[in-house]
């Protein structure tokens, strides 16, 4: 195959697909497409190299919204059922079958919903302990110096500072593990919701 025709055919099925930015994705490929015969690649080897024109659709749906994914498929189950001259069928069943599906897709949203949600707590609720131990170091080694104004006794004050430089090492030790447990944590939550969406994608 040579450039063109998959360019062509990537095009016409990125349309197809009501797929957003087609331009630029297409201007991206072909550059990828020049930069292998740049380095010696014949043209038509250039082209088998790149990824199959259905796995890039594929790819470009999955980052659609859920919500739109979902429009997109009843839209088309409708334009099937025109086709086979079933239209007004599925009309009358949409309609009769409104206070069954309507609550289950509710349901559906707000479960998603909720998952979204705890996932995103357990990300907000790493950093929050990170940030207690930063500003628990920071009010320990400020209380410490209360000892100057005779607040405090001396013992007191060697204590607040050994408090200071525990949590200081804490929170300095545990920034990196917290980070890494952040991007892992947002890879899951994009691996969950491609996982959900690859039900409306075939």
């Amino acid at each position: 195959m040579l450039r063109d025709e998959y360019l062509s055919n990537l095009k016409d099925k990125l349309a197809a697909n009501n797929i957003p930015g087609i331009d630029s994705m297409i201007d991206f490929y072909d550059e990828a497409i020049s930069d292998r015969i740049e380095d010696g690649m014949s043209e038509e080897d250039a082209v088998a190299a790149m990824e199959d024109a259905d796995e890039v659709v594929k790819s470009a749906l999955l980052d659609k919204p859920i919500a739109a994914l979902m429009m997109e498929s009843a839209r088309k189950k409708h334009q099937e059922a025109n086709e086979k001259g079933h239209g007004a069928l599925f009309v009358v069943l949409t309609i009769v079958g409104f206070p069954i599906w309507f609550p289950l897709l509710v349901a559906f949203f707000a479960i998603l919903f909720s998952i979204y949600i705890a996932m995103w707590a357990i990300v907000v609720s790493i950093y929050a302990v990170e940030l207690a131990f930063a500003i628990t170091a920071v009010a320990s080694f400020f209380a410490c110096f209360t000892f100057l104004m005779g607040q405090i006794p001396f013992a007191t004050a060697i204590a607040l500072l050994g408090c200071a430089l525990i949590f200081a090492g804490l929170a300095i030790l545990l920034w990196k593990p917290v980070v890494i447990i952040t991007k892992w944590m947002i890879k899951i939550i994009k691996e969950v919701f491609r996982s959900i969406k690859k039900v409306f994608v075939k």
